[in-house]
Order: C-alpha cells, then sequence, then structure tokens
C-alpha cells in the first residue's frame, strides 16, 4: 500500500512540482519497502538494500560518504515517528473496520474516519518531508539513477517489464 500511495502522490505532485517530485516520491517508494514485511516465502529477516548506504547502490548512484551520512541522519530521525504513525494507522483501521462489522452508527463511524485520516495525512507529510530533506542532498543526476533504480526493482519485484505498470 505504501509503494501504491507512493505513485498517487507522486501523480497529485507533479503538475505542482515538476520532475523533482517525481523522483521523491520514488524515493519514497524505495523508503517504503523498509516499511512492508518481505513478500517471498523464505526471505522473513530480510530487508530490501539502503540505496544511500550498502555499496553496490551507493556505487551506483554515486553517493559519497558525506551524502550516505546526510541521508543516513535523515532517515533514522524521522523512521521511528513514521513507524509510531503507521503503528496507529493499523490500529485505528482495525478499529474502523471492527466497528463497521458491528454495525456501529453513522455518526461514530465518521469520527473515527476523521481520525484515521487525520492520522494518514500526519504519516504523509512527515515521509514527503523527510524525502524533500533526502532529495536535496542528492545531485539531479543522482535523483535520475535513484528513479532508475527503484523501477528497476519494481520490475524484479512484480516479474515485468515498465510498460506492465500501471501509471
Amino acid at each position: 500500500m505504501a509503494r501504491q500511495l507512493a505513485w498517487a502522490l507522486a501523480l497529485l505532485i507533479v503538475p505542482a512540482f515538476g520532475s523533482a517530485a517525481v523522483a521523491a516520491a520514488c524515493e519514497h517508494a524505495a523508503i517504503a519497502e523498509y516499511e512492508q514485511p518481505p513478500q517471498k516465502p523464505g526471505g522473513s529477516d530480510r530487508k530490501p538494500p539502503r540505496w544511500w548506504a550498502d555499496e553496490p547502490e551507493r556505487t551506483e548512484l554515486g553517493i559519497n560518504d558525506q551524502q550516505s551520512a546526510q541521508i543516513e541522519q535523515i532517515w533514522q530521525q524521522t523512521f521511528p515517528r513514521l513507524k509510531e504513525l503507521r503503528e496507529r494507522l493499523d490500529q485505528l483501521e482495525e478499529t474502523l473496520s471492527q466497528m463497521i462489522r458491528d454495525a456501529a452508527d453513522e455518526a461514530t463511524i465518521m469520527a473515527h474516519v476523521d481520525k484515521v485520516e487525520s492520522t494518514r495525512t500526519e504519516a504523509n507529510k512527515a515521509r514527503v518531508l523527510m524525502l524533500y530533506r533526502m532529495n536535496r542532498v542528492l545531485t539531479p543526476e543522482q535523483r535520475l539513477k535513484v528513479k532508475a533504480l527503484h523501477d528497476r526493482r519494481e520490475s524484479n519485484r512484480r516479474g515485468s517489464g515498465p510498460s506492465d505498470r500501471r501509471r
């Protein structure tokens, strides 16, 4: 869901902010992979590589030690809050589902929907700010390379070429 949200966010902000926003959204999608449990059987303890810290990606992207350290600091400062918000959102959504199954009254449902969406908005704002900060550390060429890396990972993950994806 985080990846879908990233692409939806990219589609919304491209007209207003241009291609830099697309690169930021792609970076978000790569970061969002950390928030998702692995989808392949037997890979429960494997996390996707951290493109700013793992040597093969750093080399491919041309990220130097200073950039890597800056992005890692941004990540370390933001990730605990993102994790907390995600956990709160999951709990609120589960509660909402239960309320719907229990046929709670409409006013109660709407009040809880407001809580869910407020938390979702807070999480999205925190993510976008983190990506903006990461994006500022990278050169325009590196942003393009991050997008290409993300596209390649998505293609491999889905087992399809870029033309098979929804845009």
